[in-house]
């Protein structure tokens, strides 16, 4: 602690009552820094002097063209710092070479100070795009306790927000916030099997890992589905390759991204060789503080965040569920009914537009054979259903979703047909002669992805 101390008394000294710009070859040993002094909780007095990390590899790139950004330090040392010599990969020794390459550099282009101190403040913010928070780091200890402040063991509903709790460290005020961040979390397994669903009207199959993780005293539960052809030694589906199967209770090491809209999801689950099995079931049972006999179900009560969207279902990850998606359905499971006002269309002439597609295809042989032969109260899942037209949608999407309909109707009708004239054929002793019927379906011009809003009514 005292050497960071010290390093924080000259960087106010040098400051001068401004901003200091730190330059670096690479940004690895930006987070190591923070860290560091994270680690005294000496981070907010750090960037009270630092207003600026500049990448000297980016610096190159922007301003020095004709020498590669991907140069090594020791080669640019070769270049530039000839007859001196560093001993490079040791912390004070590299920042002493990289201080000497920098104003060699500019002093053999004929740069002065004025300018490449004004070139250094036009550098963009540096950018991480992914950012792999360490165990047992202050970024971890913070996060346990704004999840359970009281360190009470609880079972949290999801834990949605949490980049916003890693975005508000002071290292971002000098860096741009990245994509998502990466944190390991211990955790056990609940359940691990295969399901069925639906995707695009078509009954698929994958692998579902049910996990309780835990930070601290504080468990909250993850699903991670691993689809059919995913090389994954926990896929049950895919049937070559060597296959892990995970016991109720069996320890395992979760990592998981979440990233800057606060979708949390699992990356990568690995098995704890080191810890024992545990009986999961009583886990969740204490922490539920279930009666003797009652059954064991995932806590319902949603965490308020002010990032969830109004009125929208959050699955246990803290994502919105998949039922609200249209694109994908649970199986089984019908899309979720939204009555929001502003998800009802009003336009007059939209509205008329719409009526007269409907009204077309309602009009070809394919659309009555199929309403003669199906009515409304006896028709399930799979058949089609008209789009609802009062809801809002946009151009592409409505188009996407009247031709997805019009297809369906075109497909079951023609069967009908075909199925009618067969059987007339027989009653006649006639030999059946299958006809082509006339096409009367309209096309609708649309790139649109008909499954992203397949709404049924």
């Amino acid at each position: 602690r005292e050497g960071f101390v010290e390093f924080l008394d000259w960087l106010e000294s040098v400051s001068e009552g401004g901003g200091v710009m730190m330059i670096s070859h690479g940004n690895a040993d930006i987070l190591v820094l923070d860290r560091n002094f994270s680690k005294y909780d000496l981070e907010e007095r750090l960037y009270k002097y630092v207003s600026k990390y500049v990448d000297f590899q980016e610096y190159l790139a922007v301003h020095f063209k004709d020498i590669s950004s991907r140069m090594s330090l020791k080669d640019l040392v070769g270049i530039f710092c000839k007859n001196q010599g560093f001993r490079l990969h040791c912390a004070d020794e590299d920042s002493r070479a990289l201080k000497h390459v920098f104003m060699n550099l500019h002093h053999m282009r004929g740069v002065d100070r004025s300018t490449f101190e004004r070139n250094l403040g036009k550098m963009r913010r540096i950018y991480m795009k992914s950012i792999t928070v360490p165990k047992s780091c202050k970024e971890i200890k913070e996060l346990a306790n704004k999840l359970n402040p009281g360190s009470q063991y609880v079972l949290l509903p999801n834990i949605f927000g949490v980049y916003n709790i890693f975005a508000s460290s002071p290292l971002f005020s000098v860096l741009e916030a990245p994509e998502n961040y990466q944190f390991e979390v211990p955790g056990y397994s609940i359940n691990h099997s295969t399901e069925r669903y639906v995707a695009r009207d078509e009954y698929k199959e994958r692998t579902k890992v049910e996990l309780a993780c835990h930070i601290g005293n504080a468990y909250f539960i993850l699903n991670h589905p691993i689809g059919a052809n995913v090389k994954n030694p926990l896929n049950l589906v895919k049937k070559t390759g060597n296959k892990i199967i995970l016991t109720p209770g069996t320890p395992v090491s979760v990592t998981v991204l979440v990233t800057s809209t606060n979708y949390v999801k699992v990356a990568e689950i690995a098995v704890n060789h080191e810890k024992k099995a545990v009986n999961v079931e009583k886990i969740l049972a204490d922490l539920h503080k279930l009666k003797r006999g009652e059954k064991l179900e995932v806590c319902s009560a949603i965490r308020q965040c002010e990032q969830r969207p109004e009125g929208a279902s959050v699955d246990t990850n803290g994502n919105v569920d998949p039922r609200d998606k249209p694109g994908l359905l649970k199986f089984g499971q019908p899309s979720a009914q939204r009555n929001d006002k502003n998800d009802v269309e009003t336009d007059k002439d939209i509205l008329a537009r719409r009526e007269k597609q409907l009204e077309y295809c309602k009009k070809t042989d394919d659309y009555r054979a199929y309403f003669d032969a199906v009515p409304k109260n006896h028709r399930v899942e799979k058949m089609p259903r008209t789009p609802n037209m009062t809801r809002k949608y946009s151009r592409r999407q409505w188009d996407g979703a009247v031709k997805h309909w019009k297809t369906h109707v075109h497909t079951v009708g023609r069967e009908i047909i075909r199925n009618r004239r067969g059987k007339e054929n027989e009653n006649s002793g006639s030999k059946v002669v299958e006809e082509k019927p006339k096409d009367n379906i309209v096309t609708i011009e649309s790139d649109s992805d008909a499954a992203e809003i397949n709404e049924k009514v």
